[in-house]
């Protein structure tokens, strides 16, 4: 539906509701199981997925992990938003655009893949509930109103003959191996491994830049302000690749992590960090580097060429305040490595301050991020050991020249 102008800010005297104040009441619910239910009430964001953070947990094996999310306006609308999800979400059988938000109307089914597989929520308000109840008592089907389509995809094969049914015996379920532990990191460590956040161990145009930080979202080009403050939870779309191969060099070295990325300056984003390491049974990190761009009283601000200068400024004030370690590594994906590596090691320039790759630095591809070849690389650069040439050659790819 298309909103007015009028629309695009929260109308004089607070949102529209319900009288007496609320806004209206609505539930999502499984089709499949009522007893998977999700109230909405006065958030602004609700999040859905596999995922044991995601607001409403959902078990199908179509769906990701953090697959789609329920964000709500000041005037009580309601949208779904699919947020890059392999099988797709699917509201009336029209697949949803990822981070297009679309309202969703009362009583209407969203898909989140196809299929007979395809798990389904129906947004449902008090009147839809009531009818639900009767139908129980009457012994008559639950199908709220305007969801006849049981499947996205049967308009196209609707027709054609059901197949023979097949028993297949269910493969036996194995239980996912638990993670032991890590040690937690010494108090005075001597070993650090200086971590960046995205194209590192995430996207960098990931499942939450749609609604991250913001307190608006666009419907048809008109900003639309969201209920409450509350926000997606960071973190939950780190790679997993990347975390079991930040794990393994943490389990390797017995490296400490120092932040070095931006979201140390930001609470909300720590502590999605601290919930992915948790998550995958490592200590929480244990530092952050200064922050050059903040001002203090009575100093000039810093001046630098350029955002690669400033990160490698701040990881060298954080190893002078940190005189005990004596071996680390970076891992960013942006390059830090010397720009001139012969003119610094002659000392013309005076103390480095870029990063050397040949002992100190790492570079991802932050299209794909941490991997374990490059885990290898740092763990070599943390331990103080040689590198192979097929370490070096699978972390940064063949030698220029190279047959």
């Amino acid at each position: 539906s298309h909103l007015s102008r009028r629309d695009r800010a929260p109308p004089k005297g607070g949102p529209r509701s319900e009288p007496g104040g609320a806004l209206p009441r609505q539930t999502l619910r499984s089709r499949a199981d009522l007893e998977i239910t999700l109230e909405l009430l006065d958030k602004s964001v609700y999040t859905i997925g596999r995922h044991e953070s995601a607001d409403l947990q959902l078990k199908g094996d179509l769906v990701s992990r953090m697959h789609a999310a329920v964000l709500q306006d000041v005037e009580g609308k309601r949208y779904l938003v699919d947020l890059k999800s392999t099988h797709g979400t699917y509201l009336d059988a029209k697949r949803l655009q990822p981070h297009v938000p679309l309202e969703w109307p009362s009583g209407a089914a969203a898909h989140f893949g196809t299929g007979s597989n395809a798990d389904i929520l129906v947004l449902e308000d008090e009147a839809g509930a009531k009818r639900r109840r009767m139908d129980d008592v009457d012994g008559t089907a639950s199908q709220p109103a305007g969801t006849e389509q049981a499947d996205p995809m049967a308009a196209l094969y609707g027709d054609l003959p059901e197949a023979a049914a097949t028993l297949v015996p269910p493969k036996p379920e194995t239980a996912k191996p638990k993670l032991q532990p890590l040690p937690p990191p010494e108090k005075d460590p001597r070993k650090v491994l200086f971590l960046d956040i995205d194209g590192v161990l995430r996207p960098l145009h990931s499942r939450q830049d749609a609604f991250q930080n913001t307190r608006t979202i666009e419907i048809n080009g008109a900003r639309v302000p969201l209920l409450g403050n509350s926000e997606a939870k960071a973190g939950v779309d780190f790679w997993p690749s990347a975390m079991r191969a930040l794990r393994f060099i943490i389990q390797k070295t017995g490296a400490v992590i120092v932040l070095s990325s931006d979201w140390r300056k930001e609470e909300v984003l720590r502590d999605g960090v601290k919930s992915a390491l948790e998550e995958y049974d490592m200590p929480s990190f244990y530092s952050q580097t200064p922050d050059l761009d903040q001002a203090t009283t009575g100093v000039i601000k810093a001046l630098h060429t350029s955002f690669r200068e400033k990160r490698c400024k701040e990881i060298r004030k954080w190893l002078r305040q940190h005189p005990k370690v004596d071996r680390w590594c970076v891992i960013d994906d942006i390059d830090l490595s010397m720009p001139d590596k012969e003119a610094l090691r002659s000392g013309s320039h005076g103390s480095p301050v870029f990063m050397d790759s040949d002992s100190e630095f790492v570079k991802t591809n932050p299209a794909i991020g941490l991997n374990m070849d490059i885990a290898k690389l740092a763990i070599c650069y943390i331990n103080g050991t040689e590198p192979s040439e097929e370490i070096l050659e699978a972390a940064r790819g063949p030698a220029p020249g190279a047959d």
